[in-house]
């Protein structure tokens, strides 16, 4: 079976490191996958999981003369579809900046639908309900090749054609139920069906971290933006600093935030505890957990004025399969992940119940122990990666109802 991977820039940029696995994964069973990123950045993730999935990567523009040229070309041919991929586009859509950001991909959609139609590809997956799968939906239509798309959490509240998008594809995945829940909001009762709870996948780590003890090392890992409420835990560390706690952190990621973070940081006298490490290859965050180099990981995740929460954040999976224990708040997916003690819940935009959280497993080895084992063994049951690829490829070779 041929695959083809639309994404939104994997395997390059930042953003998208969880559909690393899934890529390779696929691969190792033997499928064979081609990726087409939507918008290819210049650059690609860091580690060796992005080398290894750029091989089988299909570049092209987003928008360049060429590609449009032959998206005119191929338009030509098939009057009836461009009039189809229009009217939808400019009905369904939802709103003007979702109409202009739709009608900017129809010539690449066009494009990767030619090359997946050459290649005679079997199927179509997008990672993303928003431009990724508007771009599958036209190259489906084109290609005349099923497609599917997985939604994963502000994409679903966007809201961009995903009745239309639905029904021409054989499912939608959803990555916890939350999201499930909300998409079906958006839809008639008769697609419900076609809705499915696919967990995103880890690589259970081989070897259990065993975390020196001696020093105790916080690791936080993801974008420095609003929702991953990282202003929350540097509230926690100040409490913790004023007991006379010893401990240190380790935040990884970049974004927008980070001049104010460190900034904050400043003003909270944590500089000596709190080293921002910016953007590190996700092969080595793997590594600092299965060599027992990270105590805890902690997301202090949030829901934003704008109503942006997480979905199952892929940073808690992975360092729970690696016996690392976690912390996290009950917003979004997390709860889905976190609970009958596979980590600590608590409240979110709360500084002194994260703190309380940190300090009790600091002081207490065996609440340690018990949490990493219990978090290892949740993952091992639900979110393995073999076992979750095996479930796409099931969706994917059956015969489906799509349009």
């Amino acid at each position: 079976m041929k695959i083809a991977y639309i994404t939104a820039q994997t395997p390059y940029g930042t953003g998208e490191t969880f559909v690393l696995p899934e890529v390779i994964e696929l691969q190792k069973q033997g499928y064979e996958v081609a990726v087409f990123p939507l918008r290819p950045d210049k650059k690609l993730a860091q580690g060796q999981e992005a080398i290894k999935v750029s091989e089988c990567t299909v570049r092209i523009p987003l928008l360049s003369f060429r590609v449009f040229v032959k998206a005119l070309k191929l338009s030509l041919l098939k009057p009836k579809l461009i009039c189809k991929v229009l009217f939808d586009v400019l009905r369904h859509s939802g709103s003007g900046k979702k109409v202009l950001k739709n009608l900017v991909v129809i010539p690449k959609g066009l494009v990767i639908g030619e090359e997946i139609k050459k290649r005679e590809f079997d199927h179509i997956h997008a990672h993303w309900a928003s431009t990724p799968s508007t771009a599958a939906y036209i190259a489906a239509l084109y290609s005349e090749v099923p497609w599917s798309f997985t939604a994963h959490r502000w994409d679903i509240g966007e809201g961009n054609m995903l009745e239309v998008k639905v029904k021409s594809s054989k499912f939608a995945r959803t990555i916890n139920l939350r999201g499930a829940n909300e998409l079906k909001r958006q839809l008639p009762n008769e697609l419900w069906d076609k809705v499915h709870i696919i967990h995103m996948g880890v690589n259970l780590s081989e070897s259990i971290s065993n975390a020196n003890q001696d020093f105790f090392t916080i690791a936080s890992v993801g974008n420095l933006l609003p929702v991953k409420g990282h202003e929350f835990l540097l509230g926690a560390f100040f409490i913790l600093k004023g007991r006379n706690v010893n401990f240190r952190c380790l935040l990884f990621g970049n974004g927008p935030l980070r001049d104010k973070l460190q900034q904050m940081a400043k003003e909270l006298n944590l500089i000596d505890v709190v080293n921002f490490c910016g953007s590190v290859a996700h092969d080595e965050i793997l590594k600092l957990y299965s060599t027992g180099a990270v105590s805890v990981l902690v997301l202090p995740s949030i829901e934003t004025k704008d109503g942006e929460k997480e979905g199952i954040p892929v940073s808690l999976m992975e360092a729970m399969a690696a016996g690392v224990p976690v912390i996290s708040t009950t917003t979004g997916g997390i709860p889905e992940l976190l609970g009958n003690g596979a980590g600590i819940l608590v409240p979110p935009e709360d500084c002194e119940a994260l703190a309380n959280a940190i300090e009790r497993l600091l002081k207490d080895p065996e609440i340690r122990r018990e949490i990493g084992i219990k978090g290892r063994e949740k993952v091992k049951k639900e979110f393995a990666i073999d076992s979750v690829v095996q479930k796409l490829i099931e969706l994917f070779k059956n015969p489906g109802d799509s349009e």
